[in-house]
């Protein structure tokens, strides 16, 4: 698949992320948050890395709310001005800040040093067999292929699901995938 039919892959499944209603949305962003915490790998999770939900994104600010709860370890990205992403421990809301793109971020550049044990990953798109089509800069990919993170669970809206992305040879796929719908535990890659 060229670069254009990706751009434009990416600018559909935009699209429908953005057509789902506010209510709809609420309702599936609580599903996947139950989901999420009903997960083995969840619950057993001493550490666990997770995005910071923005825009349309299925929504994370309860989900790690929950988790901070349950005393995990919060650990979230930031983007660093070397354009590699950093897993940095989240101290709390108050510590965040607000970077160039609207996302909040932790004002530390600090990585966690520790080991991780699950990593909640976002992206535009997923496919059964566990790859995942992101913003296109391959944060996710090259940190993956950086660093050792025993459970790499993708969550997203089931319109999100389709059942070919284009894949490359840097592309680091998933554990499983939670939509509002259901779990895929990844079987077989390709």
């Amino acid at each position: 698949m060229s670069i254009q039919s990706k751009r434009q892959l990416r600018e559909v499944l935009k699209r429908k992320r953005q057509e789902i209603p506010a209510a709809q949305r609420h309702r599936f962003d609580a599903a996947i948050k139950a989901k999420v915490l009903t997960l083995p790998e969840v619950t057993q999770a001493h550490s666990i890395f997770c995005f910071i939900s923005f825009a349309d994104e299925v929504d994370t600010h309860n989900l790690i709310r929950e988790l901070q709860q349950q005393n995990k370890i919060i650990i979230v990205p930031k983007i660093l001005p070397i354009r590699k992403m950093a897993a940095i421990l989240l101290p709390g809301w108050q510590e965040l800040e607000t970077d160039s793109f609207g996302i909040q971020i932790p004002r530390s550049s600090e990585p966690f040093q520790d080991s991780i044990d699950v990593c909640l990953t976002p992206g535009l798109g997923f496919s059964p067999t566990g790859h995942r089509l992101g913003y296109g800069r391959g944060y996710y990919d090259t940190w993956f292929s950086e660093n050792q993170v025993t459970h790499k669970i993708g969550i997203g809206y089931e319109c999100q699901v389709l059942d070919e992305l284009p894949v490359d040879g840097t592309d680091v796929p998933v554990d499983k995938i939670v939509t509002e719908k259901k779990i895929y535990a990844v079987q077989n890659r390709r």
